[in-house]
């Protein structure tokens, strides 16, 4: 599948990857390499097909993550979709506990 788009990923998002792999790994070794696998094909989805997922805000949008209770926030940037936040959905986009 070609991707028409590039990914870029914005540092906080790439921290919050990061959290969430260590965290997947101290649970069970190799969930967190599963969880890398399930994001980076969503990614490529997103690649391919940016606007099939619902805006949420002025012109920031929305995509879950299968198989794991965290969702993707960007934005297309031109040729680009700017990842800004993975977050798990228990947390507020702030950091927040919910």
């Amino acid at each position: 599948m070609k991707t028409l788009f590039r990914l870029i990923v914005k540092e906080e998002a790439a921290a919050e990857i990061s959290d969430a792999f260590d965290y997947y790994e101290e649970q069970q070794f190799g969930l967190g390499e599963y969880f890398l696998g399930t994001l980076y094909s969503r990614f490529e989805t997103l690649l391919t097909n940016p606007l099939t997922n619902p805006k949420i805000h002025d012109e920031y949008r929305q995509a879950v993550v299968s198989k794991f209770p965290f969702v993707i926030i960007y934005e297309i940037e031109n040729d680009a979709v700017v990842v800004y936040s993975v977050f798990h959905t228990s947390r507020h986009p702030d950091g927040k506990i919910k």
